[in-house]
């Protein structure tokens, strides 16, 4: 496995710790601000396209399979954390 393929891969799961604990643990409370969604978006969707360049060039490596299979799911992660902040940014998060 080459050196780049590993370090995508940590990269990647990286970020998808990275999301989870802002997930999880990023619940507004009385006194805490509320998760920053735009930088967690853009930095999904940066990761999914650097790995998915990766594996298209290291076609047949150990673990570029995982790189092409993961890269969708962080874009989709991605594309919903855009969709989060463009919620919160409009105001449509607050109580019905």
């Amino acid at each position: 496995m080459r050196a780049l393929i590993i370090v995508m891969l940590v990269v990647q799961a990286g970020i998808f710790l990275a999301a989870a604990a802002t997930i999880v643990a990023g619940r507004p409370a009385a006194g805490r601000p509320r998760p920053v969604w735009s930088s967690l978006a853009i930095s999904l969707v940066v990761v999914a396209g650097a790995s998915w360049q990766v594996a298209e060039g290291h076609v047949g490596d150990l673990g570029a399979d995982i790189l092409a299979y993961c890269s969708p799911l962080l874009m989709g992660m991605g594309l919903m954390a855009a969709m989060l902040a463009i919620r919160q940014r409009r105001g449509l998060d607050g109580a019905a």
